[in-house]
C-alpha cells in the first residue's frame, strides 16, 4: 500500500510538471505568434484583412515571386503610415505611393502592391480590383444631361453613365481608354467610379462582400454575396465543378437579409468571378446599399453618397389598390397613374408583367402569368437555356449566329456543348437541319437581330424547321425590343435584358422570360420554371424599372424615327466603309414598328477609327438602349482576346456599335459630320 501511494503521487507530480510544461510551451508560442502572424510575417492585425491577404498570398501566389520578406516589407510600411485595412489602402494619397515608391519599400510601385493585396494580376482578377476605385461622389453631377451634355472629353474617363450611384455603364471616352481597360492598365481601372455590373463588382456590392467577409470568412477565405439560398447553392455547385469537388464552401445568411453569402477558399475567386458574371443571378446595387445602411451604418466603410431613391421600407398602398384602376389606365403611360410613385414593390412587378406581355403582342401567344423577372438579362437567358435542358438533359444547343460572350459559355462550360453555327454561313439553316436530323438538340438560341452585325436571318424558315423537329427555339430581343420586332409568336421562349430599352434610363439592371403559351413545350418548360422560380428582382429595383419603363413605348418610337435617317446619312458618307443595321427585314408578320435603335459600321480608312471615336460628341461606353446615344469599339471590349477570330467570322477589330438615344436626328448627323471633319483637316 504505501509503494502504491508513493506511485501516485509520483504520477501525479509528474501530470503536474507536464500539465506546467505544456503551458509554458503555449505560453512561449503565444507569445511568438504575438511577434509573428500567420505564417511567420510580423504581427501586424491578427483580424486584419491585410493580414489575412497577405498570408495567402504568400501560400497560394508564390508564382508571382512573392515572398515572406515582402510581405513584412509591406506591412511595416502599412504600420508606418497607420493604414490596418484594405480601405484605408485605397485612400492613400499619391504622395504616399510616391514616398513609399522613393524608400524602395514597394517594389514594382502601386500597381504591384494594389495588384498583389487583391489577389493578383490584371486581367484575371480585374472586377474585384475595380470594384476598389476612386469613390462615388455625385452631388456635382446629378443634374447633368447626357443627352445634351454628353461624357465624351478624355476627363470623362471612369464617369458613371448616367450620373448615379446605380449607373450600368461608364465612360470610356478614347480608343485607348478600352485597350487599357481590356489589358488592366491601371490608369484606365483606378478612374473607373464603376462599370458594367456583371464584370465589374460595383462598389456598394464589394463593401457588402467584405462586411460578409467580416462576419463569416476564416483565414485564407473570402465571400461573395447572391440574393437566394438557392443561387448560392448553384454558385457553390459551379464553383466545385471548376474546381473540384472537395473545395470547402459555405453557404451563410448575411443577418437575415435574404442575401446569402458563398464562403470560398480565396484562391477559388475566380471561378466565383465567372458564375457571377456568366448566369447573371447578382444582387443589385440598391440593395446592397440598403443593406449596408441598415446593418453596417456604424462602419466608416459604409458612407454613401446623397442621392434620391426610393425608399421601399414602408410599402403603404390601399388593399384594393388595382382593383380601383382600370387595367387599361395602369398600363397607359399617359394616364394618371404615371404621375404617382408605386411605393409597393409587388403591385410595380405586377405592372411590368403586363407592360412586358402587352409589348409583345398579348393574347393568345403572350400573358403576363407566363412573363418571370430575374436581377439581370444574363439571369433570364440562364433559366430560358436550364428550362430547356430539363426537357432534353444532355442534350447539346445551337448558338446561332455571332454569341455573346457569356450566352455562348453557360452552353459550353456549364452545359454539355453546343454547335456553333454562323448565320452569315448562306447554308446555316441546312446545317441546323442536319444537326436535328442526326441528334436530339436541347436548343437553339440567338439574338433577333443579332449583335454587333443586325443580321436578320430567316425567322420563319427556322421557325417551321425547328417546330417540325421537336427542337425549342429560344431568342434574346434585347436588341430589338418587343415594341418594334414580333418574335414570340414564332419561338417558344423569349428573353431580354430590361436594363437596355425597357428601362432607358440605364441605372436598373433587371431581366425576364417570357414564355410562348402556345408552344409545344409550354407545360413542361412551365413546370420546370414554377418549380425553380424565385422572384429575386429587388424592390426597389422594380419601383425604379416600373416607373422608367413608363414610356417604352413613345421611347422607341423616338428611337426609331431618330435612327434611320442617322443609318442613312452614314451609308452615304465616303468616310464609311460599311453599316449594319437591320433594315432588311420588312415583313409585316415580324417587324411591328421599325428596326430600334442599334447600329454599327466601320471607317474606309480604319487607321483613323481612334482619332474618329475620340471626336465623336457623345457618351462612350459598354451597354446600349440608353436615353442618350451611347457607342463603343465592340470587337475590342467583348472580344479582345478573340479578335482574330471575330474577324474570321466578319466582324471587324475596328468595329463602332452606336445605340441611338431620345436626341434629334439632326443634332446627332452635326456630331457625327462634325467627328468626320475633325481627321480630315
Amino acid at each position: 500500500p504505501e509503494e502504491r501511494k508513493r506511485s501516485a503521487s509520483e504520477a501525479e507530480h509528474a501530470a503536474s510538471r507536464c500539465a506546467a510544461e505544456l503551458q509554458a510551451m503555449a505560453e512561449a508560442k503565444a507569445e511568438t505568434e504575438e511577434e509573428k502572424g500567420p505564417m511567420g510575417l510580423p504581427k501586424f492585425e491578427s483580424d486584419s484583412s491585410v493580414g489575412r491577404v497577405l498570408a495567402s498570398v504568400v501560400k497560394d501566389r508564390a508564382d508571382l515571386g512573392f515572398t515572406k520578406t515582402n510581405a513584412g516589407q509591406i506591412e511595416e510600411m502599412m504600420k508606418k503610415h497607420n493604414i490596418r485595412t484594405l480601405d484605408e489602402v485605397e485612400a492613400m494619397s499619391q504622395r504616399k505611393w510616391e514616398e513609399l515608391d522613393e524608400a524602395g519599400l514597394v517594389a514594382g510601385t502601386e500597381t504591384l502592391f494594389k495588384n498583389i493585396l487583391y489577389g493578383g494580376f490584371f486581367p484575371e482578377y480585374a472586377t474585384e480590383i475595380a470594384s476598389r476605385g476612386r469613390a462615388l461622389d455625385f452631388d456635382s453631377r446629378l443634374e447633368r444631361n447626357l443627352i445634351t451634355d454628353p461624357f465624351y472629353t478624355p476627363d470623362a474617363l471612369g464617369e458613371p453613365l448616367p450620373s448615379s450611384p446605380h449607373a450600368c455603364s461608364v465612360s470610356m471616352p478614347e480608343w485607348k481608354h478600352i485597350v487599357g481597360y481590356e489589358e488592366g492598365d491601371t490608369n484606365v481601372w483606378d478612374a473607373l467610379a464603376l462599370g458594367y455590373p456583371r464584370f465589374v463588382v460595383h462598389p456598394y456590392i464589394a463593401k457588402l462582400f467584405r462586411a460578409c467577409e467580416r462576419e463569416f470568412a476564416k483565414f485564407g477565405e473570402s465571400c461573395f454575396a447572391f440574393p437566394s439560398k438557392k443561387i448560392a447553392s448553384r454558385a457553390c455547385d459551379y464553383i466545385k465543378h471548376k474546381n473540384g469537388p472537395s473545395t470547402p464552401l459555405r453557404i451563410e445568411q448575411y443577418r437575415n437579409t435574404g442575401i446569402y453569402a458563398v464562403v470560398f477558399p480565396s484562391g477559388a475567386r475566380h471561378a466565383v468571378l465567372k458564375f457571377w458574371q456568366h448566369f447573371g443571378f447578382v444582387v443589385s446595387s440598391r440593395w446592397a446599399e440598403a443593406v449596408l445602411r441598415e446593418h453596417c451604418s456604424d462602419d466608416p466603410d459604409a458612407e454613401f453618397p446623397q442621392v434620391n431613391t426610393c425608399d421601399v421600407r414602408n410599402h403603404t398602398l390601399p388593399p384594393a389598390f388595382l382593383e380601383t384602376i382600370e387595367r387599361s389606365e395602369v398600363l397607359n403611360s399617359s394616364s394618371s397613374i404615371a404621375s404617382k410613385k408605386l411605393s409597393c414593390h409587388n403591385e410595380a412587378k405586377h405592372i411590368i408583367k403586363h407592360r412586358l406581355a402587352d409589348a409583345s403582342g398579348g393574347a393568345p401567344h403572350a400573358h403576363a402569368e407566363d412573363v418571370y423577372l430575374y436581377p439581370s438579362g444574363m439571369a433570364a437567358i440562364s433559366s430560358g437555356y436550364l428550362a430547356a435542358q430539363s426537357v432534353f438533359p444532355g442534350c447539346k444547343s445551337v448558338q446561332l449566329g455571332f454569341p455573346y460572350l457569356d450566352v455562348y459559355k453557360i452552353q459550353t462550360v456549364w452545359g454539355p456543348g453546343a454547335h456553333f453555327i454562323s448565320d452569315l454561313d448562306p447554308d446555316w439553316l441546312k446545317q441546323i437541319q442536319q444537326l436535328a436530323s442526326e441528334d436530339q438538340l436541347s436548343s437553339v438560341v440567338m439574338e433577333y437581330p443579332g449583335n454587333p452585325l443586325l443580321q436578320v436571318p430567316d425567322l420563319k424558315a427556322l421557325s417551321s424547321l425547328l417546330r417540325e423537329k421537336g427542337v425549342p427555339l429560344i431568342i434574346d430581343d434585347t436588341i430589338g425590343s418587343s415594341v418594334n420586332f414580333n418574335l414570340l409568336e414564332h419561338c417558344d421562349v423569349v428573353v431580354t435584358s430590361l436594363t437596355k430599352w425597357f428601362n432607358g434610363t440605364g441605372d436598373v439592371m433587371a431581366g425576364s422570360m417570357t414564355l410562348n403559351r402556345d408552344s409545344a413545350f409550354y407545360d413542361r418548360f412551365k413546370k420546370f420554371t414554377e418549380s425553380e422560380y424565385e422572384c429575386m428582382m429587388y424592390a426597389e429595383d422594380a419601383i425604379a424599372l416600373e416607373m422608367n419603363s413608363r414610356t417604352y413605348v413613345e421611347r422607341m418610337a423616338k428611337v426609331n424615327t431618330t435612327t434611320k435617317p442617322l443609318v442613312e446619312y452614314l451609308r452615304q458618307s465616303p468616310h464609311v466603309g460599311q453599316v449594319w443595321y437591320p433594315d432588311s427585314v420588312t415583313d409585316p408578320q415580324i417587324v411591328r414598328k421599325g428596326h430600334s435603335g442599334l447600329f454599327s459600321f466601320v471607317l474606309k480608312d480604319t487607321e483613323k477609327s481612334a482619332e474618329f471615336y475620340k471626336n465623336l460628341k457623345i457618351c462612350k461606353g459598354p451597354s446600349l438602349g440608353t436615353n442618350f446615344t451611347l457607342a463603343c469599339p465592340y470587337t475590342l471590349l467583348a472580344h479582345y482576346d478573340e479578335l482574330d477570330w471575330a474577324e474570321g467570322l466578319g466582324i471587324s477589330r475596328h468595329l463602332i456599335r452606336v445605340s441611338v438615344g431620345q436626341e434629334e436626328p439632326e443634332d446627332l448627323i452635326e456630331r457625327f459630320d462634325n467627328a468626320f471633319k475633325s481627321i480630315h483637316t
